[in-house]
């Protein structure tokens, strides 16, 4: 049995890493680790909290136009010194914390990934999950598919849960909460908490009516999960990238339903009582339960003919710009369009 526990989404302002000039400020970095860690500390004291969730860029921040070998220059290990500056604040609070660093792996020279962490109340890391889209310049799995499994252990990998005392966790960053086969994927892994770290402007995608928005109560709602979404807050000394996250952090239950939101683009934490063991029974009941329904061999054919985004197309050389992924994104889009899937518009 696992007793009900509160967990807390911190939306911390954040500076980002790189001048104005594009000169990487190291600083920056540290200063945004420390202030992470010091609202873990007070949410701890404040909330009794179990499980802490940090956004998307809570480490780098977030600005357009800077070259790969920049964020190269920025990312870090996810076994590094700033990863364990995270572990011992996890071991001081006794607390779970996930949030998302800018990676670079050894064995992949060249590339940065965007990796969500899992840091466990001992320090250790236990979980590591790399986002699998959005169209940018860091290495994606998919782009380096064959040697990415090899490496970390078959398609699995690709979404991997930690069992732990508060129940079964997943990790997902922003722009993946579009596709319901990353959620379901981790659903059918076991996971029973998504924690969504996200960076999200004022766009009409991300108004209370927009598709992200709409999206997150749905991937709750379809594979009965929790799911804790963290957005960033203000840029502090922002280096000329315009500050424009629209906040509004929430915590969604295996229903649907908001259980808390952040109504404000400022800095704050939100907080909610996690309760798995009803998570637990209303998985153990047959009515609307679409995990247990779903038959993937019915889809599977389906997706297995689709002309959709290709595998291991960037094995041999790293992406450099946003660009070259359109490129690839137009020329699917022109086969999808052959194949009947899309239909293209008149002149």
């Amino acid at each position: 049995m696992i007793a009900p526990y509160n967990l807390t989404v911190i939306q911390p302002n954040i500076r980002p890493v790189f001048a104005g000039d594009g000169s990487y400020r190291a600083d920056a970095l540290q200063d945004n680790l420390d202030h992470a860690c010091d609202l873990i500390r007070t949410g701890s004291r404040n909330f009794k909290s179990k499980l802490f969730v940090l956004p998307e860029f809570f480490l780098h921040g977030f600005q357009p136009g800077i070259p790969v070998e920049g964020w190269i220059q920025a990312s870090i290990s996810s076994s590094g010194e700033e990863v364990r500056t995270l572990g011992q604040v996890a071991r001081d609070t006794g607390a779970y914390i996930s949030g998302m660093i800018y990676e670079v792996i050894a064995e992949y020279p060249g590339r940065f990934f965007n990796t969500a962490i899992i840091v466990a109340p001992d320090g250790e890391v236990v979980l590591r999950y790399r986002k699998l889209y959005a169209m940018t310049t860091k290495t994606r799995p998919g782009d380096v598919y064959s040697q990415y499994i090899e490496q970390f252990g078959g398609p699995g990998a690709l979404f991997p849960v930690a069992d732990t005392p508060l129940g079964k966790l997943g990790c997902l960053v922003c722009y993946d909460i579009n596709f319901p086969e990353v959620t379901r994927c981790l659903a059918l892994n076991g996971a029973e908490i998504f924690l969504h770290c996200s960076s999200e402007t004022r766009s009409p995608y991300h108004l209370p009516d927009g598709g992200w928005t709409m999206a997150r109560r749905v991937r709750a709602y379809e594979n009965m999960a929790y799911l804790a979404m963290a957005n960033t807050g203000h840029n502090i000394d922002p280096g000329g990238f315009e500050d424009r996250s629209h906040g509004e952090s929430q915590i969604v239950d295996f229903n649907g339903r908001v259980m808390n939101i952040a109504n404000t683009s400022n800095e704050t934490m939100i907080t909610a009582e996690i309760d798995i063991e009803a998570l637990r029974r209303r998985r153990a009941e047959p009515r609307l339960n679409f995990l247990a329904e779903l038959s993937p061999g019915v889809h599977a054919p389906i997706y297995a003919q689709a002309n959709c985004w290709p595998l291991d197309h960037w094995a041999t050389t790293p992406v450099t710009s946003v660009e070259e992924n359109r490129t690839v994104a137009r020329s699917v889009i022109e086969k999808m369009t052959s194949a009947g899937t899309f239909t293209a518009p008149g002149k």
